[in-house]
């Protein structure tokens, strides 16, 4: 279904096992990359999604970007982060193939992307 990028949360590699395994489903092929810069220069399908090694989507939020990558009209997925702490923050994860990653960051380049936001779940630091 998507291109799974799998960046280094820190300068110290994780083991990536469960981030990956909690795209079960969703993910046909992943990337591990040391920074955010080398996703524009790699190859993806038709959606890919960027997560950090030390992070994990819960099972809700697995079956929710099942239907979200189906159906939805917009370029990028704008999902929700638990710090565990019950503070929450939000910012675009899954982004359509022609979609480029400003400047190491993950906010798009391009100025008329279309956004939607994912309710169904969230994204969990791995303690």
């Amino acid at each position: 279904m998507m291109t799974l990028f799998v960046v280094n949360g820190c300068a110290d590699p994780k083991d990536p096992r469960e981030t990956i395994g909690s795209f079960d489903g969703l993910a046909s092929e992943v990337h591990r990359v040391a920074r955010l810069e080398e996703i524009n220069g790699t190859d993806r399908l038709d959606w890919y999604g960027v997560v950090y090694d030390d992070e994990r989507i819960d099972e809700q939020l697995n079956e929710g970007l099942k239907v979200f990558l189906e159906y939805t009209k917009a370029d990028a997925l704008v999902l929700f982060k638990t710090d565990g702490n019950k503070k929450g923050s939000r910012s675009p994860r899954i982004f359509r193939r022609h979609i480029t990653l400003k400047d190491g960051s993950l906010m798009p380049e391009e100025q008329d992307v279309t956004f939607e936001t994912v309710l169904n779940g969230w994204i969990h630091d791995i303690g």
